[in-house]
């Protein structure tokens, strides 16, 4: 056996690879809490370099497949969350090592987390999720873990106005099924998650939602101070 293959990978080292006979979209999302014992306080002289080492790291992520969908402003919506990532790649552990990436760096390194959930996409939507243009993303996002025993019915909630998304997450996650909802209009999503609260015949539980304002990585600081 070589010397390279006894040494074992660092911890900030890539995952490896692997494909997979079935095309699969997962989808991680992270949701994070400023922690009163150990505040966030940045010297403003330090900023642009802080933010730079985030958005360095965002792209070395995107090398590896692991794309950063957004960046969300969760506080004063709920009071145990303040800020919120969504992450997509094609395999659970490139998710799983992008996320301790990102927590690594010294914006968020003083953070706790306070909810964190992943869910995967199988099929064609999965193949045009991964074929999208990266882009902008809506203003507003909501997502929650849910048990569904009807998806086409709780697909049939959305509008116009908002894009409602179902991952597959039974094993991956708290419950079966992981729910996003995007629009650029906060009432349209007041609308969805009252739905999905409401239609007990189409959703039976709605575990802890999180909604939150999309905001550039330089605005996390306003966010987090």
């Amino acid at each position: 056996m070589s010397d390279a293959a006894e040494t074992p990978r660092p911890p900030s080292a890539p995952p490896a690879h692997s494909a997979g006979p079935e095309e699969v979209s997962y989808t991680l999302l992270a949701v994070f809490r400023l922690s009163s014992s150990h505040p966030v306080v940045l010297d403003g002289r330090d900023v642009p370099a802080i933010v730079q080492e985030l958005e360095d790291v965002t792209a070395s992520l995107a090398d590896e497949d692991v794309r950063v969908q957004g960046w969300y402003d969760v506080s004063g919506l709920r009071s145990d969350a303040d800020l919120m990532v969504r992450l997509q790649g094609t395999e659970i552990e490139d998710l799983q090592w992008g996320l301790r990436q990102l927590r690594r760096c010294a914006l968020l390194r003083p953070l706790i987390r306070a909810w964190s959930a992943i869910g995967a996409e199988i099929g064609p939507s999965a193949v045009a999720a991964r074929a999208a243009e990266p882009g902008a993303p809506a203003d507003w996002l909501a997502c929650a873990t849910a048990e569904i025993p009807d998806e086409a019915r709780l697909t049939a909630l959305s509008s116009p106005d908002a894009t409602l998304r179902v991952f597959e997450a039974a094993g991956l996650s708290e419950a079966d099924w992981l729910v996003t909802a995007e629009s650029d209009d906060p009432l349209e999503l007041i609308r969805i998650v009252r739905q999905l609260g409401s239609a007990t015949a189409a959703i039976a539980a709605v575990h802890p939602r999180y909604t939150g304002r999309s905001i550039e990585p330089a605005e996390i600081v306003e966010v987090l101070q």
